[in-house]
């Protein structure tokens, strides 16, 4: 296609701007939200599965919040992994980046810690229950933390390689 060409059919779609961005499938424009939330379901039900069964294994001898913070290591070993691979791509150092994620998830910890407590004694809820819905929202909040703090690059912007083109797969090209 011609250059003249190339501007006509541009300003044929009502815009100036190059139409590579438009004509890609949707999945290939938001490709890392999919995945981040694709990858936060999987994480939300491995750590609640966690969580669960070890409430249910050991709530005669710890108390709930004892096997919150025993659960919470699985889980986050999980996720980081799982983010790392499937959803950033990254190929920074696992020793810049694993304590930043922890550090992440230790806040939702330390939230759920105390969040727990209060929820369980105001909502009408069993454990289980609010316990799930906490789990849903972290997902969500956890999304900007981890894309600007965990896999961000020292300028700020993601530290993950880029895909070669729009047909590229996603596949992971960085060391663990």
């Amino acid at each position: 296609m011609s250059r003249a060409q190339q501007t006509s059919y541009r300003r044929q779609r009502g815009s100036g701007r190059p139409a590579e961005g438009r004509n890609l499938p949707f999945y290939q424009r938001r490709r890392e939200q999919i995945l981040y939330l694709v990858v936060g379901g999987w994480n939300t039900l491995f750590g609640y599965g966690v969580w669960a069964l070890m409430e249910y294994l050991l709530h005669d001898y710890f108390h709930y919040l004892v096997i919150l913070v025993l659960s919470w290591p699985f889980s986050v070993l999980n996720a980081y992994v799982c983010y790392r691979v499937f959803v950033f791509r990254s190929a920074g150092s696992v020793w810049r980046e694993l304590p930043r994620f922890s550090l992440v998830y230790l806040a939702t910890l330390c939230a759920g810690l105390l969040a727990l407590p209060v929820l369980l004694r105001t909502l009408p809820f069993n454990i289980y229950i609010i316990q799930a819905g906490y789990t849903a929202v972290v997902v969500v909040l956890t999304y900007v933390s981890h894309k600007f703090f965990t896999f961000g690059g020292a300028g700020g912007g993601p530290s993950y390689l880029p895909a070669k083109d729009a047909t590229d797969d996603g596949g992971y090209r960085g060391p663990l």
